[in-house]
């Protein structure tokens, strides 16, 4: 059953719609870190529609698993409830989304193995695409982690690029805008629980 564990999922609707309008020959590329339930994914899937390529791919990153790990700065390690049943619905909630791809895994380990991009296959066309123009941070609520993903990601932006942040109250998000601004990223607005970052310069 594809449902959201958070708020302000407007917010990335608006976000998406945003990044649709960006003046691209290429596919728009887009990912999610912390997928849970997948209603992350299924707005972004949604509601970005690429005016120029008319070409969208998407990644989800989630190890599921039960794994053991600090959720926020101040909480001892703890297993959450993605478990591999979690990860077996959310397969089987996008099997017929053919620009989707999941990738089982943390993002550490995503950065690692997916350092030099991602590759997508449509009507005959192999893309290599490691530029992202929206990303929805919805993985760990580690103020170090949410800065590592932000500069990971950063790296590969573009002027346009969208970050949309879960849960900011829940870590230093004073220091990842600033991360952020340093690549060129200025504040939009925020809701309760979740923050925008659009790359300006």
């Amino acid at each position: 059953m594809i449902e959201g564990d958070s708020k302000d999922y407007n917010l990335l609707t608006k976000a998406a719609e945003r990044v649709s309008q960006l003046e691209s020959k290429r596919p728009l590329l887009t990912a999610e870190i912390g997928i849970r339930r997948g209603l992350g994914t299924k707005i972004i899937l949604e509601y970005t529609r690429p005016k120029d390529s008319g070409l969208h791919f998407h990644i989800g990153i989630d190890p599921y698993g039960d794994l053991n790990y600090p959720h926020y700065d101040d909480s001892e390690a703890s297993v959450a409830d993605y478990d591999s049943k979690m990860k077996a619905e959310h397969i089987k909630d996008f099997a017929d989304k053919d620009n989707y791809q999941f990738l089982n895994m943390t993002d550490m380990k995503f950065f690692e193995k997916y350092f030099t991009g991602v590759v997508f296959y449509n009507k005959g066309a192999e893309y290599h695409l490691n530029t992202y123009h929206l990303v929805h941070f919805d993985g760990p609520h580690m103020t170090a982690a949410v800065v590592a993903e932000t500069v990971f990601f950063a790296q590969r932006s573009v002027v346009g690029s969208v970050f949309f942040f879960d849960d900011w109250p829940k870590y230093d998000s004073l220091l990842v805008k600033n991360v952020a601004a340093s690549f060129g990223f200025e504040f939009i607005t925020n809701g309760e629980r979740k923050m925008i970052m659009e790359r300006k310069k």
